[in-house]
């Protein structure tokens, strides 16, 4: 163990690394302070105070449901730059250009500690939401940081160890959108035919409110899944469109849920991006496997069909693994199954309620996307390999769950350098009542990756053509990653998406060490 100032010492230094021999292989720091005060040297583009606290929402007829919200309020720059969700619980949508500056003050009003992720955005590592960061109910902290992603759909939700999922799932999440030059010269559906969709399931109890029934070892192991469907924070919800091209940017902001996305009628999905933006060129796909915290973009062309149409999007059955050794994966929320993962339903409707001309095109190309080359890792031909397993009762990472401040040697990587990372769901997991395969979305923090390629795939409906930040593994699926560590050192995170798999500490840390 080292203490604060000799670790502030060595990570100047770019010298940690050399403590990765310690006995056990760990590397343990301490913890570290919230930052509270701003940077005077820092000059934002974009200055937001953004407050997670307890509010009500108008969610199903009749009593309104309590829930905790992020609400915010513009300090600098446009008007355009946020826009507060007044009719719903989900936090203000951010939009922000490639290259700007930002600082957001957060305020924590909610009686549990908190600290905020930027999902997907690659930034420094005290400014990534990191646990060890959390504050208490009644403290600040200050974000500050320049958005250098492409343009693309990111999000931002709560990140404390053991109560990220029942932060997100009481209403805790944003969507944060870039935009870049790249993409304002490709003619796609812009506002208001550019239309954002947050799916995330729920269980509402007689009085309309939040039911959270992760209560016993079971219900956690599997994760939670609801039996309500709510798009951008409404059940039933209805798209409203003409008869013209849109541009859908769908979001899997659920616990735990996995999702078989296809169009009803058979019509294919005409997916042009990904987590981490546009695509070079469309891909259609018949479906699209969706997990936790991964997003699509598609080009939905309503042109074709007549007015008074109502085609629906919607999740097609599919083997989920075993639970229980009962076949196909369910969801136990005090004992049944009250909308199982794998089970067919509508995620929502359109309602094609008007006639306008179409002017645009499907373009047939997007973006540029420079391909890393397997040959150029500094571990070509060995990856570094990371199994998913549950182990006596809990979901593991290499047989290890999540400690604060640890890192383990084959979690130090160096800064400025390629790797190889695979993921292996291995199967054949024991529960106290026999078999547990599950599918697990393993998120990396930090930055955007390139998938490799995958094997023992059973489902087509992966988008793995683009920039990635999140990948779904089913069970007995292994995926290979390619990852640059590049611009910050420090500790970060990687883990499963599964909220609750998350919570109990199928989680990780990795350490950049700067040479």
């Amino acid at each position: 163990m080292i203490n604060r100032r000799k670790f502030l010492q060595l990570s100047s230094a770019g010298a940690l690394g050399c403590l990765a021999g310690v006995p056990g292989g760990f590397l343990n720091l301490p913890v570290a302070s919230a930052a509270t005060a701003i940077s005077p040297a820092f000059v934002p583009d974009v200055e937001i105070a953004l407050t997670a606290a307890p509010d009500q929402a108008q969610i199903m007829a009749g009593r309104p449901t309590h829930v905790w919200k992020y609400t915010g309020k513009l300090l600098r720059g446009k008007q355009d730059n946020m826009t507060n969700n007044d009719n719903t619980y989900l936090g203000p949508t951010i939009r922000i250009q490639k290259g700007q500056k930002v600082r957001i003050h957060f305020q924590n009003r909610i009686p549990d500690p908190s600290i905020i992720h930027w999902h997907g955005l690659h930034v420094p590592a005290d400014m990534d939401g990191h646990p060890r960061y959390v504050i208490p109910r009644g403290e600040n902290y200050v974000y500050e940081f320049e958005v250098r992603n492409r343009a693309g759909m990111y999000w931002y939700h709560p990140h404390p160890h053991g109560r990220t999922g029942h932060q997100v799932y009481g209403g805790l999440a944003g969507l944060f959108i870039v935009s870049d030059d790249e993409e304002k010269s490709v003619a796609l559906p812009a506002d208001p035919y550019d239309i954002p969709l947050v799916i995330q399931d729920r269980i509402f109890d007689g009085n309309n409110q939040l039911s959270y029934p992760v209560q016993n070892m079971m219900e956690r192991m599997t994760g939670l899944l609801g039996d309500r469907i709510l798009v951008n924070g409404k059940p039933e919800y209805t798209l409203s469109v003409a008869t013209r091209a849109y541009r859908l940017r769908l979001l899997n902001g659920s616990n735990s849920r996995v999702y078989k996305l296809a169009w009803e009628d058979g019509s294919p999905l005409v997916v042009i991006g990904s987590d981490g933006g546009l695509l070079e060129k469309p891909v259609q796909k018949n479906y699209v496997m969706l997990g936790p915290a991964e997003r699509i973009e598609l080009w939905a062309d309503f042109s074709k069909y007549p007015v008074g149409s109502d085609p629906a999007m919607v999740s097609l059955s599919f083997d989920a693994g075993t639970l229980n050794g009962g076949g196909r994966g369910r969801g136990m929320m005090g004992g049944s199954a009250l909308l199982p993962n794998g089970y067919p339903f509508t995620v929502f409707k359109v309602q094609v309620d008007r006639k306008e001309k179409e002017t645009l095109v499907l373009p047939q190309r997007f973006s540029a996307i420079q391909r890393y080359q397997e040959s150029a890792a500094v571990n070509s031909g060995s990856p570094r390999t990371f199994r998913l397993l549950l182990n006596h009762m809990n979901w593991t990472i290499n047989g290890r769950t999540f400690r604060m401040e640890e890192v383990a040697d084959d979690e130090i990587v160096q800064l400025n350098t390629l790797d190889v990372w695979e993921f292996v769901n291995e199967p054949g997991g024991m529960g106290m009542m026999g078999a547990m395969d599950m599918p697990h979305p393993i998120h990396i923090h930090g930055m955007q990756f390139q998938v490799l390629g995958r094997s023992g795939v059973k489902h087509r409906g992966y988008v793995d053509e683009g920039w990635k930040d999140t990948v779904l593994l089913m069970p007995g699926e292994r995926v290979k990653l390619l990852v640059r560590f590049e611009d910050y050192p420090g500790l970060f995170l990687y883990h499963c998406h599964n909220l609750e798999h998350e919570d109990m500490g199928m989680m990780r840390n990795y350490y950049v060490r700067k040479i």
